[in-house]
């Protein structure tokens, strides 16, 4: 079951201009000891000018900060944010992602259908600026794709966990 505390309204804009999700980004929080309720209540109490579209915690609880009807602001791109849906994974970078994590995120995103319709394809940093072409991939592939000066993402997601993910999402 997904939970909904929504985003202080300070925190995304109200609809996505026309644009439809054809992108879906993951990020992880690494922040010790965070939780999925913690990082919503925050943002939702807190106007920060930054947004996610869900959090999941280890245990996979999952919490939505945005519906997918509305532009999250989760990279420093407008026109990026309006085409894509951010997922943020709870826990400390250079851990593996929980079994429970990745099925979560799994029965998510296919069980929704504005998510479910972006291509299972593993974007490459070379495809992402363009905005041509549909699919996944990392919050540090955004930042590398527009050379975001001081913006150095270690997401630790890895390629295993994100083909995971895509197969599970697939199948």
């Amino acid at each position: 079951m997904v939970n909904l505390i929504e985003s202080n309204t300070g925190n995304f804009s109200v609809g996505r201009d026309g644009h439809k999700i054809t992108r879906i980004y993951f990020h992880r929080t690494a922040i010790k000891g965070d939780t999925a309720l913690g990082e919503a209540n925050y943002f939702h109490s807190h106007v920060l000018k930054a947004s996610a579209g869900c959090f999941i915690d280890l245990d996979g609880a999952i919490v939505q900060s945005v519906r997918e009807s509305n532009t999250s602001w989760a990279v420093d791109q407008f026109d990026e944010n309006e085409i894509s849906y951010s997922i943020e994974f709870c826990g400390l970078n250079n851990t593996p992602l929980t079994a429970k994590q990745i099925s979560t995120v799994v029965a998510f995103i296919k069980g929704d259908p504005l998510l479910r319709a972006v291509p299972l394809h593993r974007l490459t940093v070379a495809q992402i600026k363009p905005r041509k072409v549909g699919g996944y991939a990392c919050h540090k592939d955004v930042t590398s794709a527009y050379k975001d000066p001081g913006m150095s993402h270690v997401d630790a997601i890895t390629e295993a966990e994100i083909a995971q993910i895509l197969k599970g999402v697939s199948a």
